[in-house]
């Protein structure tokens, strides 16, 4: 009997945060989400592909920065989503991060947009639930 090689594809991105007087007086934290490209009208946290040698936090780092322009220093990473559409496992490693500056070349054609988290959680697609509750267990605990 021949053996499938079982493959992972790496993935990771950022879900970038930051608070603002505007918005419920800073008690609940913004985070940026932009367009899918492979799901019209569908939101995502930034997140791509790692590229062969390169790490996770790098990865997620110029994923953020291609696809929406922010620039982001990375502070915690949140346990991996795993799944398998097709039999190949997909791994997505998301971090905690906030913008530490901007740039101009992003990816223009995708919409970015800072959405409360509660609503933000609203817009994804239920495999990104996981991280967004994760992420809100913990800058809930940052806060106090």
């Amino acid at each position: 009997m021949k053996q499938v090689k079982e493959t992972t594809k790496e993935k990771a991105g950022v879900i970038a945060y930051k608070y603002t007087k505007k918005h419920k007086n800073g008690k609940e934290p913004l985070v940026l989400l932009v367009t899918a490209r492979k799901v019209k009208g569908a939101w995502v946290f930034p997140v791509g592909g790692v590229d062969k040698g390169e790490s996770r936090k790098a990865a997620a780092r110029r994923e953020c920065e291609e696809e929406s322009g922010y620039c982001v220093e990375i502070e915690k990473k949140l346990t991996p989503i795993e799944f398998s559409p097709d039999g190949r496992i997909i791994r997505f490693t998301f971090y905690l991060a906030t913008v530490v500056n901007t740039t101009e070349n992003w990816e223009t054609d995708r919409t970015r947009e800072w959405f409360p988290l509660s609503e933000a959680t609203d817009r994804l697609s239920d495999i990104f639930h996981g991280a967004a509750l994760e992420a809100a267990q913990h800058l809930a605990k940052k806060k106090r």
